[in-house]
Order: structure tokens, then sequence, then C-alpha cells
């Protein structure tokens, strides 16, 4: 049955749809309905479609039919529907595809690198090692970036140098070395070292080869200074030692290793035959097209990280990128010139162009990373980060420029969150991310006062350093701050003290230092630390830092009432409000300035009620009574012994003295209660040798108030008679009667 041509049109999509879906055994049935309805198609691109699918079918089996294959390549060529592709299709097979397609694909598409990767794929394998190391090489010069080209190369190129080698003639002592050059093979290297034939620059590439091999970086750098610097090197020595020292980021060593680059020769691209275009390949391998973008980078990248020089810098760009306007790699140079300006959109435009013509997708996003923390484009680094984790797995670096990211936007709880699965779920080398993944953690343990946590991130991260270098130090001014704010002074003054002798203190915790030596007497003040003075002092504060420095500068220098007040305005600025409150209300208790100390006493109390301890409320119950308001005062010790019975009863020596009884007794002896101050003084007398001055207190009390409680008159007047004391004749009569009473009244016998 026939069918119209819309129905067979839909076949043809469908079996597009299944080719793309790699369906290749449901292909059968639709190819057959459109070759048995062929007529009733009527355009070559209708035509087209049919063909190139039909040649898609075909390469998709192992059993290729390559003189069908040829027919429908023929076919396409025949109604001018030829594409790249359906070259690149034929070409794949190349166990069976003859070099005439090549050469005719390869005249018509001379920049197709998959083509010419298809045709030294042959070459290989009817083992034209030569030719094919000339397609690629060429490739490589178009196209640097072709990973699989450049693999390809050392494959072949292993190949030809193991056939030289095993082959019963003599081969060429400059190819060999070509070659273990290439290939790196040290063993062919170490036998060439003996070679007569070679010259002087040959044994030379071949020393340097085989030492950059085995030797270490610090030596090759010694070498070279001592040494090879003095040799007359050939250009392939030069720029295999100036890679080397590139890899190893001795960028010094690049500045003084290459030459100004050669300028390139670039041959004309008319050719009217294969073997022309073989020339031509050839020719443009040997131009130094791509030696001389490599050169400027290389010397370029030595202005950018060692020298600093931005003129040879923007040369390197400027001469580079006009031998071609898109390497990648000049335009991310260009991008670092444009950084180095401070000049941030036109960075971006740089590596967004690079981007485009061809730099890695992972590239770009880390270059983009580094633009956006420069310009703490905090919310542009989460974007950037989202979108590289679309492309490709999460790395140590994405996670930590999100973490920080999270941070600097006050998401904390997310930022730790991201924080704990990267130093969870990856490696942690020496050279990482992962200190600073601590350093943050730190951070956030620090603002939520989590202080152990903090002091074993604080452990962890220094074991990624050298004791003493500047990030030890750098973590352990971090340390000092934290500690302080802990209270733990004496703990505090080694890690200020160890700093400031390394001369690595932070500036803004000398005075912190300077407080601890002034505050403990216990601690000794280093005899080269300068005294405060004056000018010492921050004139227009603003900071948090500064008000907290100024308040430790004063508090120093006696001025009590300014440290207070900028302890207090250095309170307001920092996540530790509690601890800067409470240092205030410290040093206002040492001027006796109890007003001011009540003031914050009662500020703490409303405004960080989770703040509150014992001493706080001690202290705020104490201060009321000093100044005389014994009501308010009573108030606050009742509940000081309601919400802190342990500290009320068992915090003060339990003899005479008792601060908190006597203190409850005071304000009730002023206030007049009788009721309290007998309860009071009681309890201070509940002891097994009370004193002398509390019982007769007690009993003038007694006497005034309740004189006709006799159990109280006489145990007081007994405690005086067993503790030996001196009783007047009235006292002793006193106790005889009421004994006598007791026992009448209590205790005699009832008829």
């Amino acid at each position: 049955m026939s069918l119209r041509k819309e129905e067979v049109i839909q076949h043809i999509e469908r079996a597009e749809q299944l080719y793309k879906a790699n369906l290749y055994k449901h292909l059968t049935p639709h190819i057959s309905a459109v070759q048995e309805n062929f007529e009733a198609l009527d355009s070559a691109t209708e035509y087209a479609r049919y063909y190139r699918l039909v040649m898609l079918y075909i390469a998709a089996f192992e059993e290729i039919n390559m003189p069908v294959m040829q027919s429908y390549l023929e076919a396409l060529e025949a109604i001018n529907e030829i594409q790249a592709s359906d070259y690149e299709v034929i070409c794949s097979c190349y166990h069976q595809c003859p070099g005439a397609v090549y050469e005719k694909a390869l005249m018509q598409y001379p920049y197709n690198e998959t083509l010419h990767l298809h045709y030294a794929l042959k070459l290989q394998n009817e083992k034209r090692f030569l030719e094919a190391i000339g397609i690629l090489k060429y490739i490589l010069e178009c196209y640097p970036a072709t990973t699989e080209a450049r693999l390809l190369l050392w494959e072949i190129e292993t190949a030809y140098l193991e056939e030289l080698c095993c082959s019963t003639e003599e081969a060429n002592c400059y190819e060999l070395l070509d070659l273990a050059s290439a290939t790196h093979n040290l063993e062919v290297l170490k036998g060439l070292e003996l070679d007569e034939r070679l010259d002087e620059a040959s044994k030379s590439l071949i020393y340097i080869q085989i030492a950059l091999w085995e030797k270490r970086s610090v030596e090759i750098l010694e070498y070279w200074k001592t040494e090879w610097k003095l040799l007359e090197l050939s250009d392939r020595a030069r720029y295999l030692l100036a890679d080397y020292a590139r890899a190893f980021m001795m960028y010094d060593m690049v500045s003084q290793i290459l030459r100004a680059p050669s300028k390139p020769e670039f041959p004309t691209d008319e050719f009217t035959s294969f073997q022309e275009y073989k020339e031509y390949m050839k020719a443009v391998s040997n131009s130094g097209w791509q030696l001389a973008q490599h050169h400027y980078l290389l010397v370029g990248n030595s202005a950018y990280f060692h020298t600093g020089d931005r003129k040879i810098l923007n040369i390197c760009v400027e001469q580079g990128l006009a031998l071609n306007p898109k390497n990648p790699l000049l335009l991310v140079l260009k991008a670092k010139s444009f950084y180095l300006e401070e000049n941030y959109n036109q960075t971006a435009a740089a590596y967004n162009e690079a981007y485009r013509n061809g730099l890695a997708m992972s590239e770009y996003l880390f270059y983009l990373l580094e633009v956006n923390n420069r310009i703490q484009s905090w919310q542009g680094i989460l974007d950037i980060v989202t979108q590289f984790h679309k492309r490709k797995s999460p790395t140590l670096k994405t996670m930590f420029f999100k973490a920080r990211a999270l941070v600097m936007l006050q998401e904390f709880d997310a930022a730790l969150e991201v924080i704990n699965e990267a130093l969870q779920d990856f490696p942690l080398p020496a050279h990482s991310y992962a200190p600073w993944l601590y350093n943050l953690r730190m951070l956030i343990h620090k603002r939520n006062h989590n202080y152990k946590v903090f002091l074993e991130d604080m452990h962890e991260e220094i074991n990624y350093y050298k004791i003493g270098d500047s990030d030890y130090c750098s973590t352990m001014n971090m340390c000092v701050e934290t500690i302080f704010e802990m209270g733990d002074y004496e703990e505090c003054y080694k890690f200020a003290i160890y700093n400031y002798e390394q001369e690595q203190l932070s500036p803004e915790l000398y005075p912190v230092l300077q407080w601890l030596c002034f505050y403990d007497f216990l601690i000794e003040k280093p005899d080269d630390l300068n005294d405060v003075t004056e000018n010492d002092l921050i004139k227009e504060p603003t900071t948090f830092i500064d008000y907290r420095n100024n308040g430790l500068l004063h508090w120093i220098m006696g001025n009590h009432d300014a440290a207070t007040a900028s302890l207090e305005l250095a309170a307001g600025l920092t996540t530790n409000k509690a601890y800067y409150l409470k240092l205030a209300l410290t040093c206002s208790k040492e001027a006796f300035h109890n007003s001011k100390s009540i003031r914050l006493c009662e500020t703490i109390k409303k405004e960080l009620p989770e703040s509150q301890e014992w001493k706080i409320d001690f202290d705020y119950a104490n201060l009321l009574r000093e100044e005389k308001q014994y009501k308010a005062a009573l108030h606050s010790f009742k509940q000081v012994l309601q919400g802190y019975p342990d500290h009320s009863f068992f915090q003060f020596p339990k003899d005479d003295n008792h601060v908190m009884l006597r203190s409850l007794k005071e304000c009730a002896k002023e206030l007049g209660d009788i009721h309290e101050l007998i309860k009071y003084n009681a309890m201070l007398l509940s002891k097994d040798n009370p004193s002398i001055n509390l019982l007769k207190e007690h009993q003038e009390i007694t006497n005034e108030k309740d004189k006709q409680d006799i159990f109280v008159r006489h145990n007081l007047l007994e405690g005086l008679f067993q503790l030996g004391t001196d009783m007047s004749k009235a006292e002793s009569d006193e106790l005889i009667q009421i004994k006598t009473k007791i026992r009448t009244n209590y205790f005699a016998e009832r008829c």
C-alpha cells in the first residue's frame, strides 16, 4: 500500500528520533517504509534526510557495507546536500573507508578536527605513523585544546618510537630524540645520552629532560641558577624549562628563561590537490603560530604572578591576541590585566569572551568566583556556584565560596550546613580549602558562643600550618579575641604573648594584651610593651574594635567613666553583647559608680535575660543595698535565693560574716521588719558555735519585741553560758528564773 508524502515524512522524523535515542534496532521498519515509498518524496532536502538516515543506520552496526554507504554519500554529493557530518559518519569507519574519501573530505573541510582525527586513526591503523603525526600536529596547531588529538598523538608517537627502536635498520638519532622527548620516554633518552651523532644542544636537552623527571623542583631551580643558565640552550630546551617552571609556579625562573618569540610564518591556504594540502598542513605545524602565543602566555603570567610588571603584561596580551584574537588562554590573561587595574567590568567581559572561544566551563566559573569575591557580590557567588554544581560535581573550592558567601549574607545556619558537608564528604589534603573552611566554621562558632567546638576546629585548622607562620599566627589572633570573650584571661595571655613575641600580634589586639597585663597582677608585662598613653586612643571611634580598644585603654589609665561608656558602645556593635556589658559593669563597680552599675545590671536583665547569672543578680541586689534602696534590694536578694539556691546557700563561707544572710538581715532591719530580722539572725546563729555578738544582738531584739517567748530567751542565755561568756548577775539570775519557770510549767509532775 502506497503512502502519502506526509506519512513518509513522519517515518523519517520517527527514525531520526529513534537514532538520537540510540534505539537502532527499531529503525528498520521506518527506513523500509521510506524506501518502499521513495517516489513520494519530491525535494532534495527530503532525499538528503533519507540518505543520511541510511548512512547512520549502516554505521550503527558492526557489519558495515562500505559500498552502500559510499553510494549514499555520492547521492548526497549529486544533489548538492553534502555536509561535513556526512563525511564524519563514513570516515569514522576508518577500517573500511577508502583513503580517497578522506582526501576529498579534508580538502573540502580543512579545519574540521573530527575529520582529521578519523584520518589520523586510519593512518595509525595502516601504520603510516609519520603521516598520522603530521595530521595531529596540524589539528593541535589549529585547536590546541583538543585533548583527544593530544592523547592520540602521544599514542602514535609511542608506537612509532617502539617501531624505530625494534627495527634492524639504524634510526635517525634526531628523530628518536624528537619522539622520546614528546613521549617522555626516559629509557630511550638515557640511551641517547651517549650517542655521539647528537650535537651539544641536543645532548643538553636530553640531560635537562632526565633531570626534570628525576629531580625535585628545588634542585631544578638550583641547576638553572648554577649551570643551565650559562648554557647555549635550544628553543625547545627553553620552552621545556619554562613550562616546567610554570607548572611549579616558579615564574621568576620563567622570566629568565624566555627570550623574544620568533615571528610566525603563515603559509597561504591555496591548494588544489591533496598533496598540496599536506604541504600546507606541514607548513602550518612548523609556522610557530601556537608557540608564539604560548610564549606570550608564559611571559605574561610571569609578569602577573611574579614581577607585577603591568607594562610587560599588557604587551604580551596585545601581541599575543594580535596573533590569535580568539585564544582563550590569552583572553584569560587579558582579564587578569584588567583585574590588576581593578576594572572588574572589563575583567568579567574578557572572561566571557574567553568562554565563548573555548575556555572550559569549570575554569570560567572559577574565574568569575574570584571577580565576584573581589567586588563582594555574595549573591553573585551563590549564583555561580549553583551554575557550576548543575554541570559538575561540587568541589572543596566551590563549597568554600558558597559557605563564605552565606556567612557574608548573615545566613549562618545555611553556611554551617555547607561547611559540615564539605568537611565530612571531601578529601582534605594539605594544600586545599580545608583550613579556610575550618576558619569559617570557627567564625560561626564564635558568633554562637560555642567555644568548645571553636577550640576543636582551631586545632584542626592549625594542623595545616607550620608553627609560627603567618597563617598559624592569624588563627592565634582569632583565638586571642575569642578566648578574651570567654573570660579566660590567663589562657588568652598565652596566645597573645606568643604572637607578640613572633611579631605577629594584630595591632588591634595590642590593647587587649596591655589590659591583660594591667588587670591580672599574675601576668607579666613584656619589657618592650609600651605603656598606655592618651595618644593610643582612637580619636573618632566608629567600629566595635575602636570602642572596645578605647574602653580597655581608658580602663588602664583609670578613666573608668570613659571606659564604661566605650565598652557599652562596643557591646551594641557585637554579637557578644552580654560579655561587653558585663565587662563594662566590672569596670563601673571597680570605680564604685553604683548608680551606673545598677543601670548596667538592669540593662542586662532587660535586654539579655538569657545571659543572666547568679553573680549579676547578686551584684544588682547588693548595689541596691549599698544605695539604701532596701525594699528593692530585699526583693532582689529573695529572687537570688529562689533562682540560685545552690549558690545562695553554699557559695559563701559558713561563718558569722555570711554575706547573703547579713545582707538580708540588714535590709530587714532598715525596713523595720522585725519578723524577717529575727528569722535571718536566727539563721546566722544556727551553728554549733554561734557568734557571741549575734547572740547578744538577738537577745536585745527578743527583750524588746518578743519578751514573752521564754524558750527563745532561755536558748539565748544558755548559749552565752555555754560559750563561757561573762554574764552579768542579772542575766544569771534571769537564766535561773527561766529554767525554774520552764521546769515548773512544762516538766513538773502533774497530780
